[in-house]
């Protein structure tokens, strides 16, 4: 299993999982296609708010997770947001998920104060994961301004 930086080359998988996972119950409503594309576009800036991660086992594409990065006063340093995780159906049940909150929690050790997620109530796996890993219920209700 190996956790890699997206490139150029990944963007047709990238879009093909970013599509299945809009239109799962991880989200709570679909996103157009060129939000799609211009997240990739960013990702591939390797600018320091976006990171976009693909999950590979035997040299095949098995999922992605993106990450965006902020800094919060109330935690006094750095907060790793996981702004998205999917697996593909095909390699669900395979320890992916585990696997990668331990590299993560490796690979931005004594870098950051926080990670941070959201989850659809309904996501019972998804939850068990999170609650397995060390998460836990953030007591703030999340607002939004879309402009």
């Amino acid at each position: 299993m190996q956790f890699r930086d997206m490139k150029e080359a990944d963007r047709a998988q990238f879009l093909t999982m970013c599509r299945a996972f809009y239109s799962g119950d991880a989200v709570d409503h679909a996103i157009p296609e060129d939000y799609m594309q211009a997240t990739f576009d960013e990702i591939l800036r390797q600018g320091p708010y976006l990171r976009g991660i693909l999950f590979e086992i035997d040299g095949k594409i098995a999922g992605y997770s993106q990450l965006s990065f902020t800094f919060s006063n109330e935690v006094g340093g750095f907060v790793v947001l996981i702004e998205e995780i999917y697996v593909l159906p095909e390699f669900q049940g395979r320890g992916i998920g585990g696997a990668y909150f331990d590299w993560l929690m490796q690979e931005y050790k004594e870098k950051v104060k926080r990670f941070r997620l959201e989850v659809c109530a309904g996501n019972a796996g998804a939850i068990r994961l999170y609650r397995k890993k060390g998460f836990e219920p953030l007591a703030y209700e999340q607002m939004i301004l879309d402009v």
